[in-house]
């Protein structure tokens, strides 16, 4: 090392602290955005999906935020766990709000769900190609998200093959909202090879949500290690697929 250089040490501080600063960003911009919502518009209805929805999205960053925390007289670790059990119960009541039953709605027979599914996955497709990228599309797709979910848990057998394989990234999305509903072991290879294919950021975003409820289901050790590499060979682009597959990659190695 040159004289004057950065050890690594010094240099891992300075990728962590500017890690602290961006995350930090991204949850003040996102409570911010909330704010301005609430002013323009004091009428809206935000119900318990949409604060669901709120919730998943936040809490990746959260941790990684909370995380780095560090408090004199080794409070860090306690603090730390502290921060953990929260998070974790933020995370089921998320699940709770946006999966509910799946037994919404009047009985109908596996058809006119299957239009309804259908419906909902060329919705996405619309909502994605006519509106412009931000915050207001974001709450539009999210909102189909949240209606696939339960549409997708009244399908007794629904094509997830078909479905993860297929061009159509409205029918891929709709996977994943079954999958991240009703987590299928069987699923698992061709739901993590659809993740690290998929080119929508938004259903990547959602899809790795939903691997990580099968990886669950699967138990982490017995995740093949074929997986596991395809996983860590992913490059995601956003930041928020960043922290969830960072994520992700840590409970398949056993570090959470």
């Amino acid at each position: 090392m040159r004289q004057g250089e950065p050890g690594e040490g010094e240099r891992f501080a300075r990728r962590a602290a500017w890690r602290r600063y961006v995350v930090a960003s991204v949850v003040s911009t996102v409570a911010v955005a909330v704010a301005v919502t609430h002013v323009l518009a004091p009428d809206l209805k935000i119900d318990n999906i949409t604060v669901a929805l709120l919730v998943v999205a936040v809490v990746p960053w959260l941790r990684d935020l909370l995380n780095s925390i560090e408090l004199p007289g080794g409070v860090r670790l306690e603090f730390k766990e502290a921060v953990e059990r929260r998070i974790e119960a933020a995370e089921r009541i998320a699940d709770a709000a946006l999966v509910g039953s799946g037994d919404d709605g009047p009985e109908a027979d596996g058809a006119t769900v299957l239009r309804d599914v259908r419906r909902l996955a060329a919705e996405y497709l619309e909502v994605r190609g006519s509106m412009s990228s931000g915050s207001a599309r974001t709450q539009r797709m999210n909102g189909i998200f949240a209606r696939l979910v339960r549409a997708t848990q009244r399908l007794a057998d629904p094509d997830l093959d078909g479905w993860l394989t297929s061009p159509d990234g409205g029918l891929r999305l709709a996977a994943y909202a079954r999958l991240y509903a009703v987590p299928d072991a069987d699923a698992l290879a061709a739901l993590a090879d659809a993740v690290v294919k998929e080119p929508l950021a938004f259903s990547q975003y959602w899809g790795i949500h939903a691997l990580d409820k099968v990886v669950d289901a699967v138990g982490a050790e017995d995740v093949p290690p074929g997986v596991v590499r395809r996983l860590e060979d992913c490059r995601p682009r956003g930041g928020d697929r960043v922290a969830l597959l960072r994520r992700l990659i840590a409970k398949l190695h056993g570090l959470r």
